[in-house]
């Protein structure tokens, strides 16, 4: 599962610098991108060429220590599946490359796991949804 989706998001990454996209959130050097529609949004980071969390991304939040976000997979180009919801804890590095954002990602999880670490990390509140994407 992982392997798929580091592949998966590394192509969607790939084309969210080649053909353009619109950012709908940032925090520091992290950016909710869509690339052509809504359920192309996903989390990149300033300077890599691959999706932290690929799509589709329908909220997120985030404090100085973790972006936390909630994803309903994809099930082709543009489409996504809303019966699933994975959620991810991103651990704000500062290193950079592929190896430094393999590490710094927790997930998918489901949300018995997350709200656990919620709770042991102290982890921010979802602060921007999407509610078309939800």
């Amino acid at each position: 599962m992982i392997g798929r989706l580091t592949v998966q998001s590394g192509l969607l990454g790939l084309l969210a610098f080649v053909v353009g996209c619109d950012t709908h959130w940032r925090s520091d050097n992290y950016r909710l991108i869509a690339v052509d529609s809504p359920g192309q949004m996903m989390l990149t980071r300033e300077g890599e060429y691959s999706a932290v969390v690929g799509p589709t991304v329908f909220s997120i939040g985030s404090n100085e220590k973790f972006v936390v976000v909630a994803q309903h997979p994809g099930k082709g180009v543009a489409d996504f599946d809303r019966s699933i919801t994975y959620y991810f804890i991103v651990e704000r590095t500062r290193s950079s490359g592929r190896a430094g954002l393999q590490n710094e990602v927790r997930g998918p999880l489901s949300r018995e796991e997350f709200d656990r670490l919620s709770a042991s990390l102290s982890l921010p509140k979802f602060t921007k949804t999407f509610d078309d994407l939800k």
